[in-house]
């Protein structure tokens, strides 16, 4: 990629031209024009009219006429009336072989001008035979993926890809066994991938080579958290040379710089496109403001599971602070009516101190790790923990309420964007991560197809996040104990010595700046629960919500108010209460008995007025097993609430306290809403026969 530019230098307008690598110098506050071309002879050509202009105009004029000037790939104008400053990208396919940073700029809007696709990946060299099929080619260094006819093929493998199979598309015991490796030349340079020993995420391995007694040597593995070792059975190998045996499949020698590959039938080598994903980030901005980038396809990137590794405080994941686009101190800066396709890492990273940025009416689709991360630092946390078991005493923590600096996301939002298909790579992933983070928004938003969470909240600091109308399933695929939305609340309270477990309550708020609510949203996980509130979740309000399989976890937490919510075929899981909890939960419906483990400490402030719905008991009677669980609910109730199967609005109008949710959930953007799926909706089998409302 290159880059002809004009910044202003010393009160003069100076054109130059750079290659991607040297763009952090470029994209600084004194750029004033910028192109970007593929061709270096194309660029050198525009760069030499660039400097025409600049030389027979003065300054004003010769801005005013590259503003209004059109070049192959970009057209560029000026907003008379503000400093923005508009480029409008032609249609055309762009290959980033690094990312375009971005320092102190302001006012930029890029915006496709037709279809536009940005793809992070460099061009092969010629294909030529070698033996049983193969073919090879010199390519880029530390290749990633590889497409050759706009099809992209598989590294490698062991067992070879299924389809069929819900976890890693295959799997086998037998992908580190000594008698499996033996058969192995030398399998350095390959990956090996794991599900955790309990399924709490994954793990990742650079191999290194291999013993004398044919154990492979690895690096890695420090995508969890929760070190606790693999599964015996869930892991696969990819990037074994050996194991290239089927068309549509590669290996990559990094030592030779060359891809060994079997085409698909009828594939014309050297006459189709080859090209291999070497980079990860297409744009990085850092200290910018009203940034503006529109219609643009970002896709093929490369991978970074192994650079996945900086612990999120007590959370059970590590993150890499990355994505196809990283924003670092930026504000009101908007990315809408953008894809990300097959990226290999994060798609977007809100890194640090960061306000305003807002994600709207984009499509997520294949996304290695998560589709959209708002993360802070570490130095934003009063007396941070790193190991989710690790403890503090109370005579040794800062007790000032509220973070330490304001180096942390807030006031940001995503909404009408539709996420799919999140982790197919990384299972320490989610649709939306929230992290040292407060008041972000995710509103109107469809996301399923994940190996684990769809939404995540990883603890309390800081709070004050609002979610909103959103559609949560087919979540929890390939990993277990988690939930289409998750959240823990490991703060200073949790896991605190020194101090009585019925006090801790005093110290809740001290890491959070306001309370998440999550409302009018729909959640269905099959593989956990559908809302999860673990280790400590506090803050909480949830309400009008219709949760579709696997009902509402509320554990170790202080004041939740949980209300008007329908848990189709569930219930309520109160899981480990602390004393004085000040929890509430009341005025819902549920289906089954409670869910309670380990609730010696009793249940908080009020558990009461809920409804155990009951098909066809047209005469409401005291829930007197709900109240034997609990020692409360002298006010719930046992009825048939009619709810109608489908939309599962409540047809029992003498439940007059109940209001009916929107039945409509997720994405409203026609658009996405298009292409947006729904989730299986349980088997309910509504009352046949009306309510006789005497019997009341």
């Amino acid at each position: 990629m290159y880059i002809t530019y004009i910044s202003l230098q010393a009160d003069k307008l100076i054109a130059k031209l750079a290659s991607a690598s040297d763009n952090q110098a470029i994209f600084s506050k004194e750029l004033k024009y910028f192109e970007i071309f593929s061709d270096e002879e194309i660029a050198k050509a525009r760069l030499d009219k660039l400097v025409e202009i600049i030389f027979s105009n003065s300054t004003s004029s010769a801005l005013d006429c590259l503003y209004t000037c059109s070049a192959p790939g970009f057209i560029t104008q000026k907003n008379a009336y503000s400093d923005m400053l508009y480029i409008k990208v032609k249609p055309g396919i762009y290959y980033f072989d690094e990312p375009i940073m971005f320092n102190n700029i302001e006012h930029l809007s890029i915006k496709a001008d037709g279809n536009v696709i940005f793809r992070a990946t460099k061009l092969l060299g010629t294909w030529q035979s070698e033996s049983n099929g193969i073919y090879s080619a010199t390519a880029p260094a530390d290749s990633d993926a590889l497409y050759i006819a706009n099809k992209k093929y598989r590294m490698a493998r062991f067992p070879k890809f299924n389809p069929a199979s819900p976890i890693f598309n295959g799997f086998s015991r037998l992908a580190t066994a000594h008698e499996k490796v033996r058969e192995w030349e030398n399998p350095e340079g390959a990956y090996l991938h794991a599900m955790h020993l309990h399924n709490w995420g994954g793990y990742s391995y650079a191999v290194k080579g291999k013993t004398p007694d044919n154990e492979l040597i690895l690096e890695g593995g420090w995508q969890n958290n929760q070190p606790m070792g693999m599964h015996k059975d869930f892991k696969y190998i990819e990037n074994i040379k050996e194991e290239l045996t089927e068309a549509g499949e590669w290996y990559f020698s990094n030592k030779e710089k060359r891809a060994y590959v079997i085409p698909h039938p009828a594939t014309r080598l050297n006459q189709e496109p080859a090209e291999a994903a070497i980079n990860h980030c297409f744009f990085e901005f850092s200290g910018c403001a009203s940034i503006h980038i529109e219609g643009i396809q970002f896709e093929r990137s490369s991978r970074t599971f192994m650079e996945t590794k900086e612990p999120l405080l007590r959370s059970d994941w590590t993150i890499f602070r990355g994505g196809a686009i990283l924003f670092k101190q930026s504000s009101n800066c908007t990315i809408t009516k953008c894809n990300f396709f097959d990226i290999g890492s994060n798609a977007i990273f809100v890194d640090g101190k960061n306000n305003d940025i807002v994600i709207s009416k984009c499509h997520f689709n294949t996304i290695g790790a998560s589709a959209i991360c708002f993360v802070g630092r570490n130095d934003s946390v009063r007396s941070p923990l790193f190991k989710p078991a690790a403890h503090q005493h109370i005579n040794d923590i800062d007790l000032t309420p509220g973070p330490a600096s304001d180096n942390y996301p807030h006031h940001c939002r995503v909404e009408e964007c539709l996420i799919e298909k999140v982790g197919y790579l990384e299972k320490q992933a989610t649709g939306v991560e929230l992290s040292m983070a407060h008041a972000c928004a995710i509103i109107n938003t469809s996301i399923y197809d994940t190996s684990r969470a769809a939404i995540n909240i990883s603890e309390g600091t800081f709070g004050g996040h609002l979610i909103d109308g959103c559609d949560c399933f087919d979540t929890v695929k390939e990993t277990g104990d988690h939930g289409s939305f998750n959240s823990w609340g490991r703060d200073r309270f949790w896991h605190l010595d020194g101090l009585p477990d019925d006090e801790c309550g005093k110290l809740v708020q001290l890491d959070s700046l306001g309370k998440t609510i999550i409302r009018n949203s729909r959640f269905r996980c099959d593989r956990g629960w559908d809302i999860d509130l673990d280790d400590g979740s506090s803050n909480y309000e949830i309400y009008n919500n219709l949760c579709l399989n696997g009902g509402i976890k509320l554990r170790e937490g202080f004041n939740r108010y949980v209300h008007h919510n329908i848990t189709i075929n569930n219930s309520i899981h109160f899981h480990v209460w602390y004393k004085n909890s000040g929890d509430i939960v009341e005025k819902n419906i549920v289906f089954t008995e409670y869910q309670p483990i380990l609730m010696e400490n009793g249940f908080g402030n009020r558990v009461d007025y809920n409804i155990l719905n009951k098909r066809n008991c047209w005469r409401a009677q005291p829930a007197t097993m709900l109240a034997e669980q609990t020692g409360l609910d002298a006010h719930s109730i046992v009825v048939d609430c009619q709810i109608k199967s489908g939309t599962y609005r409540v047809g029992n109008k003498l439940l007059t306290d109940y209001k009916d949710f929107p039945t409509r959930f997720g994405v409203r953007y026609k658009p996405l809403r298009k292409l947006a799926k729904q989730p299986i909706l349980p088997e309910y089998e509504a009352p046949t026969l009306p309510i006789p409302l005497t019997h009341l």
